[in-house]
């Protein structure tokens, strides 16, 4: 169910807020951060939703816990993936994911400028600017 596109749940707050609630429960998020206290930034914000995390601090890490989920059937709904990421690179990573599964939702952290990315890599492993972060960032917009 696409919850935003839901009519009669608009027309209720309440039961809006509880399948969103719903919905976020059931979200399995990979965290691939090298960084631990990025890491645990990540984590602990994705958890106060309610999502469900799972971390790896490098690239061997990320792709065992992919590889692990694709073969238990409950693959995960979105990847973090730093591209700092060691043994391999984040964008290696990145491709190998891609190329496992290429509608796989994915977000890209870097604190390189996008126009410093190298662009062949990018368009290699389907990386849209869109799905870029770039550090530094807010998560939020209140002050």
């Amino acid at each position: 169910m696409n919850i935003l596109n839901n009519n009669s749940l608009q027309n209720n707050p309440i039961e809006h807020v509880q399948s969103l609630r719903k919905e976020l429960e059931q979200t399995k998020i990979l965290i691939a951060e090298s960084e631990n206290d990025l890491l645990l930034l990540f984590r602990t914000y994705l958890s106060s939703l309610g999502m469900k995390t799972q971390t790896a601090s490098n690239g061997y890490e990320a792709l065992e816990c992919f590889f692990n989920s694709k073969g238990k059937g409950r693959q995960y709904d979105g990847i973090v993936v730093d591209t700092n990421l060691a043994n391999p690179s984040g964008l290696d990573v990145v491709k190998r994911i891609r190329k496992e599964k290429p509608d796989q939702k994915l977000v890209v952290i870097t604190t390189t400028p996008i126009e410093h990315l190298p662009a062949e890599c990018l368009k290699t492993a389907e990386i849209k600017e869109k799905d870029i972060l770039t550090m530094p960032f807010k998560l939020s917009e209140t002050n």
